[in-house]
């Protein structure tokens, strides 16, 4: 079966529990391998350089761990899954070790951060306006437009999932994050370490993020693209994410809208976003995975 590596999003947010819960059918195709980066849930420690947690170093931290999955298991290439904040990770590594990818798939994909940034605000207010929400738009007009420091960013999204935002449905990020407890490689300290974790990613490279332009930057690949996108999404605004799927150049090329969700379809529509893994992903990866090495 493919390799296939997730990347969490946040920066921060181990998602693991949420994969093993929602998308565990998955390994029924996929040998999949959940990575948990620096700075993250159980990588996460208190001396930690703070220097360390630079794009680059994750790329660098990715590229060590595709060399110990492909040796351990004998296989060439890999599928990477990015979601939000791992977009990026994928992006850069998918362009810069193309030899090692069977295929990339950016979920929630961040395309140009400060335009999305602005569209998500814009959103934000806009909403609090439709409903008449005085509290909202109180907070929110006092934020003013990006860019935020990340506490600012923080407020903002608090006010983003509260109108549907960022989880379509009627539930919460608390909501499945509690779920994912469920997953049997979850325990208490998978909680302890959760938020100084997301704390400390958070403050030290959510600076670094809102510079990212990979829709004028970043559009030619050398591997099979697939970018997902829920049609609610405005934290990574789904249409700004459309844009950049058109802009891509590659081999090959999917987009795919999820009806029913916001930021994060395959914890929204798992159903739906498993059979499109295994349907349109896996065949394009093996595919890949077969071709001779570049």
């Amino acid at each position: 079966a493919p390799l296939l590596i997730w990347l969490h999003g946040g920066p921060g947010t181990d998602e693991i529990g949420m994969w093993r819960h929602f998308n565990a059918e998955l390994e029924d195709h996929f040998l999949v391998v959940y990575w948990t980066q620096r700075g993250t849930g159980r990588s996460w420690h208190a001396d930690i350089p703070p220097r360390s947690m630079t794009l680059a170093q994750f790329v660098a931290d990715l590229h060590q761990l595709v060399g110990i999955v492909t040796s351990r298991f004998h296989q060439h290439k890999i599928v990477l899954a990015g979601h939000s904040w791992g977009t990026n990770i994928g992006v850069v590594y998918a362009r810069t070790y193309p030899q090692n990818v069977a295929a990339y798939v950016g979920i929630g994909q961040i395309a140009n951060s400060a335009e999305g940034e602005h569209r998500s605000y814009a959103f934000t207010l806009g909403e609090a306006r439709r409903l008449h929400d005085s509290d909202g738009l109180a907070v929110l007009t006092k934020l003013g437009p990006p860019p935020y420091s990340f506490q600012s960013i923080i407020e903002q999204r608090d006010w983003l999932d509260r109108y549907g935002g960022a989880w379509h449905k009627p539930v919460s990020f608390l909501q499945t994050s509690l779920i994912s407890y469920r997953a049997s490689e979850m325990t208490w300290y998978d909680g302890v370490t959760f938020k100084p974790g997301a704390a400390f990613s958070g403050e030290l490279i959510a600076p670094q993020v809102a510079g990212f332009d990979w829709l004028h930057t970043a559009t030619r690949f050398d591997v099979p693209v697939f970018i997902v996108a829920g049609r609610f999404d405005y934290n990574t605004d789904a249409r700004l994410a459309h844009d950049y799927f058109e802009a891509i150049e590659a081999p090959y090329k999917r987009f795919k809208w999820f009806e029913q969700s916001a930021h994060s379809p395959p914890f929204e529509e798992p159903r739906a976003f498993n059979e499109f893994m295994i349907r349109d992903v896996l065949p394009v990866a093996v595919r890949s995975a077969s071709s001779p090495l570049k």
